[in-house]
């Protein structure tokens, strides 16, 4: 195990880079997880609402108290230029002007020219607050035409949409599933991305570092053989990526404690298949021996192209049918496909997630092959070399 000994030892330089990526990860997975802990609770949103009452009647008083049951009222001077600083420093989101003759107006059924305002664009308070108003005078308009005076017809309205209902957000799961949310599945669907830089950025370049043409010939004149010179590399390709997977998977155990319960085991399995598609590429590239420079962008164009591609960074319904035609033949869009159906945000079914861990695996063991005949064809030569000029030396 001269080799795989050696590998450790040449990973030791690279370890720093990959564990950029790696805290990176942890650290926005952490805040991520604290935030989708909250209680998934409905609220409603609050506005800095100031109001001029230019009509003072008790019709427009019932208004202002209904405003102020659901929004933060505040008091300004009424000045334009004191409403407009106001509104453009965020102190007030929306200045309410309730005109004279409101009152007469609203008893008359009329709801044109009712209000006035001040605001700063077309925003979300703006249409929160029309669409209020619209809602409030309708419904008093509603209760005029069936005869109630203004006074009951203006408590009627006022009881109707102060009618509360809890609501609760709620994602169902059934067999198992209730350990793998949705939420924490972000975790594992992220995971490629990290898994490519890290593992790239150290084990192609060690891997280079190896491949170099003094320790080939050195290699090829000693009593180890090519196949098992490669083989130990694949080893220790293998056991950096497992301890990479392995302290994610802590990580994950971490921020998720029931993660090893249910139905989460098929995502951490999925990961784990993953990992070792991850590692069959890097021994694979790394037989082509890329200068760094040409390494990272690689590296880069590997891991953004395959998590654009297949759903990593983009919902996968957001993508196009030619996008998902070509995604197909990429190992990650298994491994997405995979995590969705294990969160059940497509239809889960067993037999297809074995499905997809077979593709992946067959992924794997293509660029394990592959990596073996590039690696015969390209240092075949440099064992024939070396034979040649021992012959030469003896002769």
């Amino acid at each position: 195990m001269q080799v795989f000994k050696a590998m450790m030892k040449v990973t030791r330089r690279w370890l720093p880079s990959a564990l950029v990526y790696i805290i990176v990860f942890v650290v926005i997975s952490i805040f991520a997880s604290s935030s989708s802990t909250k209680e998934n609770k409905f609220e409603v949103t609050k506005l800095d609402i100031c109001v001029f009452d230019r009509d003072d009647t008790p019709e427009s008083h019932a208004l202002i108290e209904l405003i102020g049951k659901n929004n933060n009222l505040k008091h300004l001077e009424d000045d334009k230029d004191v409403i407009i600083d106001a509104l453009y420093y965020g102190r007030v989101d929306y200045a309410l002007i309730i005109n004279e003759g409101y009152a007469e107006k609203l008893g008359n059924g009329e709801t044109a020219d009712l209000f006035g305002s001040y605001h700063i664009d077309e925003s979300f308070s703006i249409v929160y607050i029309n669409q209020f108003l619209e809602q409030y005078t309708s419904s008093v308009k509603a209760y005029l035409a069936m005869g109630k005076p203004l006074s009951e017809a203006v408590a009627s309205a006022e009881n109707v949409l102060t009618q509360e209902s809890e609501v609760d957000m709620f994602r169902g799961n059934d067999e198992g599933n209730e350990h793998f949310s949705v939420a924490f599945s972000s975790y594992f669907l992220f995971m490629p991305y990290i898994l490519i830089s890290a593992v790239f950025v150290v084990i192609c370049q060690v891997l280079v570092v190896m491949n170099r043409k003094d320790l080939r010939f050195r290699t090829n004149c000693s009593c180890i053989k090519n196949t098992s010179y490669s083989m130990q590399l694949c080893l220790g390709s293998v056991a950096f990526v497992m301890t990479v997977w392995l302290f994610l998977m802590v990580v994950g155990a971490f921020l998720n404690k029931e993660m090893y319960s249910g139905r989460a085991w098929l995502a951490v399995l999925n990961s784990f298949i993953f990992s070792l598609v991850v590692a069959a590429i890097a021994v694979l590239v790394s037989c082509f021996e890329p200068k760094q420079n040409v390494l990272n962008l690689i590296t880069q164009v590997i891991g953004l192209g395959m998590c654009f591609l297949c759903g990593v960074f983009i919902p996968a319904s957001m993508l196009g049918d030619n996008v998902i035609a070509i995604s197909r033949f990429l190992p990650a869009y298994w491994y997405v496909k995979a995590n969705s159906m294990i969160a059940e945000t497509e239809p889960y079914s067993f037999d297809s997630v074995m499905q997809c861990y077979m593709i992946q695996l067959s992924f794997a063991a293509a660029m394990v092959v592959l990596a073996l005949l590039v690696r015969r064809v390209k240092y075949s030569g440099a064992a024939i070399s070396t034979s040649v000029k021992k012959i030469a030396a003896n002769s």
